[in-house]
């Protein structure tokens, strides 16, 4: 026998046994007995398997031992004595359709609508049961609750199993005289994503109004594809200060679609592309989108003094925000100084280093406005190295785009670059480390070389921006040069100073047998040329 109320009803008890004689011709009585109160009350049933007794006739707050008795004709049957305590005795509904799941690694997690019963403060216990195609029978797990928030109870089971397949649970309060509800209806849990999407992407050039496309393509995950969809999350990560609320949702895409274009400004981006069932979200495939290095974006003006800078640029469009982001490359990129304030289009703007106005912030109470780095001020050049400076706008058609780009290396080392010298006769080979301005886009015009025997005329040659040697040819041997390799920026011509000295290696004997014998060849060949030319005259 089982007596048992609902979370909802603790004044209802609900009595009920398996049926122990024929049907329609039994009687019975159920039977309960009190630990510290009595007479036993009996009640009788009549020929039905259930009863619930009034509320005023028994005791809740005490141990109870209930059994049940039945009769037909000279038959007496009864029941096992079964003892429970009657406030405790709760059965609660099952769990209720709808609950959002997750799964990874084999860890079934539901979330299930936390209970308010009276009476009642402890946590109720879980248990799951999944079956697949092709199994003989149900699989059943006992289930643990991780998280529990105002309103759901967030439970992980562990299944152990990957693949598609039905789950049901069902939950109890763990006092000893609480029962398991029945189960809930099947949860459908399909296979679960283990691998993210393979990408692939081809990023454009920068255009003229400051955007370039990068179209991404990829293979589906699944075979089954029809409950799969694609998740593209897209971070500025330059300006995630100033990020307007329409950029911050990811793109979603139907499972059909395997291939999408983003439209992004000049700026360096991390793109997460995930596959996501109703199991969950697969591993993300990251690409970073390295920002644009050369484009023909410039200030109106831009100064440097002292190693601050005034910058002006000019919004070619209207917007609702702006970004002025200054980095270090190759370091990794840090904040810019974002400004959320309408502007017209061809409005300009001026951006001055420390100790003048700055641009205008963003109104008070949007703190996401206007971020910076502590103790970093807008357009200061802060140590040497490579800066570069860029403005990027923001209007709710257009997406982010770049206004202006703009790259110094910033440095107060010598031009002039050390080099090692391996010496020939007639050839000498110049090597040098690459300069760090070659790898500052647009830092670095070429390299100039000048070189010039003792007492002799200087004469200069060019090499790119890229090189890291250069071979001097035609030279004298065992003759003293001076040589010199400086850098040329791009905003400068350059000079070279030849200021390392060297000297050719002297031909050995060798080389003066060699000469002889070039002399003597000379003579051997001389003779018959100068006997054939007097016959052809003496003809004459």
């Amino acid at each position: 026998v089982s007596c048992w109320h609902s979370c909802n009803t603790p004044k209802l008890h609900h009595c009920s046994w398996p049926p122990l004689g024929p049907a329609g011709n039994t009687s019975y009585v159920l039977n309960l007995c009190f630990e510290k109160h009595s007479p036993c009350r009996r009640f009788e049933a009549g020929t039905v398997t259930n009863y619930n007794p009034p509320h005023d006739r028994v005791f809740i707050f005490e141990n109870t031992t209930a059994w049940v008795e039945a009769r037909w004709g000279d038959q007496v049957r009864r029941t096992p004595n079964h003892t429970l305590y009657l406030s405790k005795a709760v059965k609660l509904d099952p769990p209720p359709t709808g609950m959002p799941f997750s799964k990874t690694g084999g860890q079934l997690r539901v979330q299930v609508p936390q209970l308010q019963c009276h009476g009642l403060e402890q946590l109720p216990q879980h248990e799951a049961r999944f079956w697949r195609v092709g199994d003989s029978g149900w699989t059943q797990v006992t289930c643990e609750t991780v998280m529990v928030t105002g309103e759901d109870v967030s439970v992980t089971c562990a299944l152990g199993v990957n693949g598609s397949f039905v789950v049901q649970l069902r939950h109890k309060y763990p006092h000893w005289s609480s029962y398991w509800s029945d189960w809930s209806s099947s949860i459908s849990v399909p296979e679960e994503i283990l691998r993210s999407p393979v990408l692939s992407h081809q990023l454009g050039k920068l255009g003229r109004d400051g955007q370039r496309v990068l179209r991404l393509s990829w293979q589906p995950v699944l075979k089954e594809q029809r409950n799969v969809i694609y998740k593209l999350d897209i971070h500025m990560l330059a300006c995630d200060c100033a990020e307007p609320d329409e950029e911050e949702d990811p793109v979603v895409l139907g499972w059909d679609k395997t291939e999408h274009n983003l439209t992004l400004s000049g700026a360096e981006y991390e793109i997460l592309l995930s596959a996501v069932n109703a199991a969950g979200p697969g591993p993300a495939q990251q690409l970073r989108v390295p920002a644009e290095q050369r484009a023909d974006l410039s200030f109106k003006e831009i100064s440097v003094a002292g190693g601050t800078v005034t910058a002006q640029w000019e919004a070619p469009v209207p917007g609702d925000a702006f970004c002025f982001e200054q980095q270090t490359p190759p370091g990794p990129p840090k904040q810019g100084e974002c400004t959320q304030q309408e502007f017209p289009a061809n409005s300009s703007h001026v951006l001055r280093g420390k100790g003048a106005p700055q641009t205008p912030r963003c109104p008070p109470g949007r703190d996401r406005g206007s971020k910076q780095s502590p103790g970093s001020s807008p357009g200061a050049l802060r140590g040497p190295g490579c800066h570069r400076l860029a403005v990027h706008g923001w209007d709710a058609e257009r997406g982010w785009a770049t206004f202006a780009l703009w790259h110094r290396y910033h440095s107060n080392d010598s031009l002039f670059v050390p080099i090692n010298i391996s010496s020939g006769d007639v050839a000498v080979v110049l090597q040098w480390t690459p300069s760090p301005r070659a790898a500052c886009p647009g830092a670095l015009a070429k390299y100039l070389i000048c070189h010039g025997a003792e007492g002799d005329n200087v004469t200069y040659s060019e090499v790119n921006a890229t090189a890291s040697n250069y071979t001097l040819q035609n030279l004298q041997p065992g003759t003293t040069y001076r040589v010199g390799v400086s850098e040329v920026p791009e905003d400068s011509e350059g000079t070279c100073r030849a200021w390392w000295r060297f000297q050719t290696k002297a031909l050995g004997p060798q080389g003066a047998v060699w000469r002889g014998n070039l002399k003597y060849l000379g003579i051997l060949l001389g003779v018959p040329a100068s006997a054939a030319i007097y016959h052809l005259t003496k003809k004459r």
